[in-house]
Order: C-alpha cells, then sequence, then structure tokens
C-alpha cells in the first residue's frame, strides 16, 4: 500500500490564539486529517518578543517542546528551564507550565502531544 505524502509550511498554517495565549497552528493531528498514526499531534507555536503563556497543564497528555528559534524561559511546576534554539522539553501530565519569551525576537517552537492535544484536556491555571 502506498502512502501519501504529506507536506506542510509552517509559515501558511493559520494560527490561532490558544487557550494558553500563544499564537498556534496545528500541523498534524490525527483528528483534522487521515495519518498513518494517532497516538501524537504536531503543532507550530510563536511567543512574541517580551511575550508570555499563560499558567496551564495538560491533564492526561505529555507535550514536548522543541526549539526552533529564539530564547526564554519555560517554567514546569515553578522550575525554570531555559530555552533555545534545538533544546528539547518534556512536559509531563498534569504539569502546571508556562513559557516566557525573554529575548528581543520571536521565540518559535514545536510541540509534539501525546496522545493528541484536545481541548478539553487543556486546564487554565
Amino acid at each position: 500500500m502506498e502512502q501519501d505524502i504529506i507536506v506542510k509550511d509552517a509559515g501558511k498554517l493559520e494560527h490561532f490564539t490558544a487557550g494558553d495565549l500563544c499564537s498556534l497552528a496545528e500541523v498534524l493531528h490525527p483528528r483534522n486529517e487521515k495519518l498513518p498514526f494517532s497516538d501524537y499531534s504536531l503543532s507550530h507555536a510563536e511567543i512574541l518578543p517580551r511575550g508570555h503563556t499563560v499558567p496551564h497543564r495538560l491533564k492526561t497528555s505529555s507535550e514536548v517542546y522543541w526549539i526552533i528559534e529564539g530564547t526564554g524561559t519555560l517554567f514546569i511546576n515553578g522550575n525554570p528551564v531555559a530555552l533555545k534554539k534545538g533544546k528539547a522539553v518534556l512536559v509531563a501530565p498534569s504539569a502546571e507550565q508556562y513559557a516566557v519569551n525573554d529575548g528581543d525576537g520571536t521565540l518559535e517552537f514545536l510541540c509534539i502531544v501525546s496522545p493528541p492535544w484536545n481541548k478539553s484536556d487543556e486546564e487554565i491555571i
């Protein structure tokens, strides 16, 4: 069986303001399209210079932040984690988290969420 090729361009995806105030675009999500997997979702996120998200948690999902560009700090249960290009950070389910862009450029990152992100799983604190 031949697999379809799926190509996405983050610059052309429609971003929206998520509940945590992050600019987010769903890149790959099994609820939105036919994918050969159903155990995670992938989103592209941006936080403007000197901006931040609000404290929130994913009740049942794990989340990986993969930093593409910029610098900042991710707070996980009050513990600061420095963010920079090339760094990946795992946030466990139910951990309180928020991100701060402490740089002069956009903080750009990917969010890999497993099981796939679901609005009902996100709790704004």
